[in-house]
C-alpha cells in the first residue's frame, strides 16, 4: 500500500505542478481534483467489491456506497457553487479556469484525474482480497472536508485580499494557492 501512495502523491504533485506552470491551477481546480479523486476511488472500490465480493464472502451493504455517494454529492455542490462561482464572481480570469474544470477542458487536471484512475486501478486489482472502506464519511470525506474549509479561508482571507499576486497570472501566487492543499495530501495520505 506505501507503493500506492507514493506513486498516487508524485503523480499529484507533477501534474499539479505542470498545471501551476501552465496558470491552470485555481483553489477550486485543486479541491474539485480531490472529490473527483474519492468519487473515482469510490466507483473503482463498489466495482471491485461487486466483482470480487468483500473478504467473508458476501456483498458491500448498500447503504454504504450509496450514503458515500450522497455526501459526495453535497460536497460537490457546495464545491462548484462556493469555489466555482461565489468566490470568484469578480474575477473574469479565475472564472475562466474553473468553468474550464468544471468541464474537462483544463488538461492539466483531466491528465492528474485520469492518471490517478488508471493507477487506483491498478492498485485495487493487485491488492488481492483487500476490502475496501465504503462507509460514510471514511477518512478521505474527512480530508476532503478539511480541505474545503482551508480552502474557504484561504479564498476569503488571503485571496480575496491580494487578488492581484493569485489570479492565475503571477506563477508563484498560484504556487502558493496549492501548498496548503498539496502538503495536506502529503502528509494525511487517503486512506485506499
Amino acid at each position: 500500500m506505501k507503493w500506492h501512495n507514493r506513486i498516487e502523491i508524485l503523480t499529484l504533485l507533477l501534474t499539479t505542478l505542470w498545471g501551476t506552470l501552465q496558470g491552470e491551477v485555481t483553489v477550486f481546480y485543486i479541491i474539485y481534483l480531490f472529490w473527483f479523486q474519492e468519487l473515482v476511488r469510490t466507483v473503482i472500490n463498489v466495482g471491485y467489491a461487486y466483482a470480487t465480493g468483500m473478504e467473508d464472502g458476501t456483498k458491500p451493504v448498500t447503504r454504504d456506497w450509496t450514503g458515500n455517494i450522497f455526501i459526495l454529492f453535497i460536497y460537490v455542490v457546495f464545491i462548484i457553487l462556493l469555489f466555482g462561482f461565489m468566490l470568484n464572481w469578480d474575477n473574469l480570469h479565475l472564472m475562466s479556469i474553473n468553468m474550464q474544470t468544471l468541464f474537462f477542458r483544463n488538461w492539466s487536471f483531466n491528465a492528474n484525474l485520469m492518471l490517478f484512475a488508471v493507477q487506483y486501478f491498478l492498485y485495487r486489482k493487485n491488492t488481492g482480497t483487500q476490502a475496501p472502506d465504503l462507509k460514510i464519511f471514511n477518512r478521505n470525506h474527512i480530508i476532503l472536508h478539511v480541505s474545503i474549509i482551508t480552502g474557504a479561508l484561504l479564498q476569503m482571507m488571503v485571496l480575496n485580499k491580494y487578488p492581484e499576486y493569485f489570479s492565475g497570472n503571477v506563477l508563484w501566487g498560484s504556487g502558493l494557492v496549492v501548498l496548503p492543499f498539496l502538503l495536506l495530501r502529503v502528509l494525511m495520505p487517503q486512506r485506499q
